[in-house]
């Protein structure tokens, strides 16, 4: 996996994995142990899809990435 952030690359398990984004998809919240940053990454595919910045959401009600997980009917 490549961090958007600073472009590191490493087995998706050397990324830090903090959290599930939402239990009904499979995005979840790691961390670049090179730049520290939180970044948005889908498990399945093994890519990081956006970089988490503090204060977008507070916890509890989003982590700023409603739009990440495919909508189904």
């Amino acid at each position: 996996m490549k961090c958007i952030a600073c472009g590191h690359e490493a087995p998706l398990p050397e990324f830090r994995y903090l959290y599930n984004a939402r239990i009904d998809a499979s995005i979840s919240i790691r961390q670049c142990l090179n730049c520290q940053e939180w970044l948005a990454v889908d498990e399945l595919k093994g890519i990081s899809t956006q970089k988490i910045t503090g204060g977008e959401a507070p916890w509890g009600k989003s982590a700023g990435i409603e739009g990440l997980a495919e909508e189904r009917a």
